[in-house]
């Protein structure tokens, strides 16, 4: 008769290794701890603990700690520009006008949606840019930036909207727009007493960044 297999009726079958899943689990430790304590303030023993992975495999997929971080920046923003150009591409016969609208909206639910994102932008500036500065390919927002200024060009050769100063300057005035109504959400909220929380004040700060960024940028009748 054939043996039984020792502790139970049937041995456990040893478990598969999905390279996709771990490099994910430490992607999703590092966005979690990064966000919340800052590049100094982690460890890659809390990322692989969080992960629970072996601590190899950070070397063995991202090489080093700060290759893991810079990974978990460009995570998050992939995720903004994937959510940028569905909405500016979601209707290719929607005007340069609505396609800005659109992206207004996208922008303000992706911040609601992922505070990760407002915490490691706030972490990276307040380290002064702690391997930042010296990667800064990997955060470049080409594809977007590129769609962005064909819409404002395509509204200004249509007359609807006027020349900007400066297209970049103008992207960067959008950005912070939207983003502060996360990053200082607290501070805003306790020293001018204005609830920022909730889909009626989701509603109103959509509306005042979108009058004020098309009363700037219409042309004039």
């Amino acid at each position: 008769m054939p043996k039984k297999p020792s502790g139970g009726a049937a041995a456990k079958s040893p478990r598969r290794r999905d390279p996709g899943r771990t490099r994910a689990r430490l992607l999703g430790a590092a966005v979690k701890l990064f966000s919340a304590h800052g590049y100094h303030g982690v460890s890659v023993d809390q990322i692989v603990a969080a992960a629970c992975v072996n601590k190899r495999m950070v070397y063995h997929y991202f090489g080093s700690k700060e290759e893991l971080y810079l990974a978990a920046l460009a995570e998050v923003f992939g995720r903004l520009e994937n959510v940028e150009l569905a909405a500016v591409d979601a209707d290719p016969d929607a005007g340069p006008e609505e396609k800005l609208r659109r992206l207004i909206a996208a922008d303000f639910e992706f911040l609601d949606k992922n505070p990760e994102f407002v915490r490691m932008l706030l972490w990276g500036n307040l380290e002064l840019g702690t391997n930042i500065s010296e990667h800064g390919e990997r955060l470049k927002k080409d594809p977007f930036e590129k769609r962005f200024r064909e819409i404002i060009g395509e509204g200004v050769a249509g007359g609807v909207f006027r020349k900007p100063h400066n297209p970049d300057h103008l992207l960067i005035n959008l950005i912070g727009l939207c983003f502060i109504y996360h990053s200082n959400k607290y501070s805003l909220g306790a020293s001018i007493g204005v609830k920022l929380d909730g889909e009626a004040a989701r509603k109103d700060r959509l509306a005042q960044v979108t009058d004020l960024v098309f009363g700037g940028l219409l042309a004039r009748k």
